[in-house]
């Protein structure tokens, strides 16, 4: 599988809008980002010409998840949709419950907006793309250091997971937006406690809310298995700056290169199997139908 465009999603996003088919089966999602990032991933599987992956919006910041679930349910198509996990987040029937829910195959099995609807399992599409395997090769392209592995570059991040969780907390608490570089420079205590005066609340509630997302970890000691089930619940975009800084010392800005780390996700096989299998699902339906 090749990605065409290394560049920012905003601007590969934007070229990819193409006008609604009425051909096939629709996938809606959330942003133009995700339909980059999904045809190309899909562009190779046996399933790709019967499915027309289609965006909603341009950007996540419109609404994307509601607009998903709206086309769907007036489509007068067979149309499906996918969306981030942080929609549970917003949601009061699930934000309680099955947004903390760690078991994978419990959170597969509920299905929260119907049979046509497929919460992605983390966060958000970025945390898809922040594999360690996926950064050791993007560190490699760009002829940083040849020698770092995927169980190195996992050890990092996992060495810095407080802060990755703490920042998260900014999206978790917060009634209203923060920015998602707000605190860049803070880490440890400091960073704890500048977000206590962001979020204006109780510094136990900081340290509850934490312990709850590092659960997410399951007391995994591999760093590279730790990574993959604590980024379940962590805010990508914001994880996303901490780690520009602790790889790439700032220099090279990952937000401009998912689509090099959407290419190694891919050639590197990391796409999630359960997205596979809804996918597959969904086409042999339609063969049978």
């Amino acid at each position: 599988m090749t990605m065409r465009n290394n560049g920012s999603f905003k601007n590969i996003g934007k070229e990819a809008i193409v006008p609604e088919s009425t051909d096939g089966i629709k996938i809606y999602l959330e942003s133009t980002d995700d339909q980059y990032i999904l045809r190309n991933w899909f562009s190779t599987f046996n399933f790709y010409d019967k499915l027309s992956f289609e965006s909603v919006s341009e950007t996540r910041g419109d609404g994307g998840c509601q607009l998903v679930l709206k086309k769907v349910e007036n489509s007068q198509l067979k149309a499906f949709g996918i969306v981030d996990r942080d929609i549970l987040l917003a949601d009061p029937n699930f934000q309680d419950s099955l947004w903390w829910e760690i078991d994978d195959a419990v959170f597969l099995s509920q299905k929260p907006y119907g049979e046509k609807i497929f919460v992605l399992h983390r966060w958000e599409l970025e945390n898809y793309l922040l594999h360690p395997q996926a950064l050791a090769a993007l560190v490699a392209e760009k002829r940083l250091n040849a020698e770092t592995s995927a169980a190195d570059i996992a050890k990092l991040l996992c060495d810095h997971e407080d802060n990755m969780v703490a920042v998260t907390l900014l999206s978790t608490n917060s009634p209203t937006k923060v920015g998602e570089q707000v605190l860049r420079d803070k880490s440890g205590e400091e960073l704890k406690q500048a977000i206590q005066i962001k979020l204006q609340v109780e510094f136990d509630t900081i340290e509850a809310e934490q312990i709850k997302i590092k659960r997410f970890a399951e007391n995994e000691q591999d760093p590279i298995l730790r990574w993959r089930r604590l980024s379940r619940l962590l805010d990508g975009k914001r994880i996303m700056h901490r780690i520009d800084d602790l790889l790439f010392s700032g220099k090279v800005k990952l937000e401009s290169e998912r689509g090099a780390l959407g290419r190694h996700v891919a050639s590197h096989k990391l796409i999630d199997s359960a997205l596979i299998d809804w996918l597959e699902g969904i086409y042999h339906s339609a063969l049978a139908g």
